[in-house]
């Protein structure tokens, strides 16, 4: 398939004002906010992320934006990252403040087959809780400020999916010796394991539009493919045309027009119905009879948003 070809023009989103209305963010200053994966991370939150020293080793990139969802401390705002969940919570003296989920606690089951390890006392640090961390486990956790971090450990050295891991209160140590030196500890993503678990709602991981884009342009892009790119002669094929803009997200009721292209200068032209909610068409047409070996070329012609856009795919006659 090749790539999209753009042709770029200017398009006047809605009124900034209706964008915020529906975020929730209606007649308020547009906060300090990083625009990261395709998610915006604002306020207390991104003052949570920026506080420690790496925050994309500790907590990873957004998976999601806000959203409301009932935790452990009720109904509120949330933010999860691919390592962590950010809980925006409201204190008994009336104040917000974030705290990063307990999700090592949330998703541990229970203990595991234990690592043989051997254990060195003087390159572990044992906690009140009886649960101990060594050796590079404990460098890691020591250099990253472990306690605030992660919390304590809950769990001994353990094999779990063909590695050393052990589960702290809000994350999970990996061993991969394989890695070069000083990447070997690794963080399990349990940011994303607990939505895929819990959430499961993909809506919530679709790419935002940045706060900062009062008038944007939105360029529509297009993949196409067909279900049988080997067909017999005379067959039905089958097309589908995804359409979606720059931010990933899909453009509706789009119009798209098929041109198949076979030997001897042959074009016929069809109409696919306009893209869905979900900025997917498809249309069923004649493959042909054509002698085996004819490749067969599709041209797919979209216009969206004031714009058009091209791409293409193919098919070849098997016998």
């Amino acid at each position: 398939m090749r790539g999209v070809t753009r042709y770029a023009a200017a398009l006047v989103l809605l009124l900034y004002l209706a964008i915020l209305t529906s975020s929730g963010y209606a007649q308020t200053p547009t906060p300090e906010f990083e625009y990261l994966n395709g998610h915006v991370v604002r306020g207390a939150f991104l003052a949570q992320y920026r506080s420690v020293a790496d925050p994309l080793r500790l907590y990873g990139y957004p998976i999601t934006g806000e959203f409301q969802m009932l935790t452990e401390h009720g109904w509120g705002t949330v933010q999860y990252f691919q390592r962590a969940r950010f809980d925006l919570v409201l204190e008994p003296n009336g104040v917000e403040r974030v705290k990063v989920a307990n999700l090592g606690s949330l998703l541990y089951a229970g203990p595991g087959p234990l690592a043989p390890v051997p254990t060195d006392p003087l390159a572990c640090r044992r906690f009140e809780n009886g649960k101990s961390v060594c050796y590079a486990f404990r460098q890691f956790y020591d250099a990253n400020d472990g306690l605030t971090n992660f919390g304590l450990p809950i769990s001994d050295l353990e094999i779990a999916e063909r590695r050393y891991v052990q589960y702290f209160e809000r994350a999970r140590f990996e061993w991969w010796p394989e890695n070069p030196p000083g990447e070997r500890v690794v963080l399990t993503d349990l940011g994303k394991r607990h939505f895929d678990l819990i959430v499961r709602d993909p809506e919530l991981t679709r790419p935002e539009l940045p706060p900062s884009a009062i008038i944007a342009q939105l360029i529509p892009h297009a993949q196409a493919f067909v279900t049988q790119a080997l067909i017999p002669s005379g067959d039905q094929q089958t097309l589908y045309v995804i359409v979606r803009d720059q931010y990933n997200r899909p453009i509706a009721n789009a119009s798209v027009s098929v041109t198949l292209i076979g030997p001897e200068g042959l074009r016929l032209t069809y109409r696919a119905a306009e893209t869905n909610a979900d900025g997917i068409t498809q249309l069923t047409f004649f493959a042909g009879r054509f002698e085996p070996q004819t490749v067969i070329t599709l041209k797919i012609n979209v216009q969206a948003l004031g714009q058009e856009t091209e791409t293409q795919t193919w098919y070849r006659i098997w016998y």
